[in-house]
């Protein structure tokens, strides 16, 4: 970080702050999709085997905020991997989502989806996180008032977009090598 980036908190630099559903609907067989951080992969979410919930029960939570936008990042806030789970959604399902993850929505006049996700990933970011805005010993967590004050530093709109094209580049080699992995893997099995 420079000293002439600007300081501010994750409420001053997104316009939504929030999480999934603090209730769990009754499942139902063929509904639309609801995930918790179990259904977290990599860059996504698996929806294989994720909860269905009913149309009336899915408009209900829509209606409240808890469907992720296209660009939302997306943080597992509760449990053993409490901010470990961290995606920009990018995928065409629109899940409801439960109180276990956080919906972090930029306002991207001040900062770049990208960059804050990359800020989130940080491991001296999220070792501060753990450290000084967790709670719960049964089961960790982070409240969203906890959210909403850890403090970010980012630079002026231009150098993030530089910055943030050089990271994307390197994500997308480690996803090719990847898929190339596995592609090997199958092939040899």
């Amino acid at each position: 970080m420079r000293s002439d980036w600007n300081i501010g908190t994750i409420s001053e630099v997104c316009s939504l702050v929030t999480d999934g559903s603090h209730f769990s609907p009754k499942s139902y067989d063929n509904g639309e999709y609801m995930v918790s951080v179990k259904d977290f992969k990599g860059f996504g979410f698996d929806f294989a085997n994720c909860k269905r919930i009913s149309s009336d029960d899915y408009d209900k939570l829509k209606a409240s905020g808890c469907i992720p936008e296209i660009g939302d990042i997306l943080i597992g806030k509760d449990g053993a991997r409490f901010f470990e789970d961290i995606i920009i959604y990018n995928q065409p399902e629109k899940p409801a989502l439960l109180s276990s993850i956080a919906i972090l929505r930029c306002n991207i006049d001040i900062i770049l989806p990208h960059f804050l996700y990359y800020i989130c990933k940080n491991p001296l970011f999220k070792k501060d996180v753990r450290d000084n805005y967790g709670s719960g010993s049964a089961i960790p967590r982070i409240v969203l008032k906890d959210f909403k004050r850890m403090p970010i530093a980012y630079p002026n709109i231009e150098e993030q977009h530089r910055i943030v094209a050089t990271l994307v580049a390197i994500d997308d080699k480690i996803a090719l090598n990847t898929a190339i992995n596995e592609n090997l893997r199958l092939q040899a099995a």
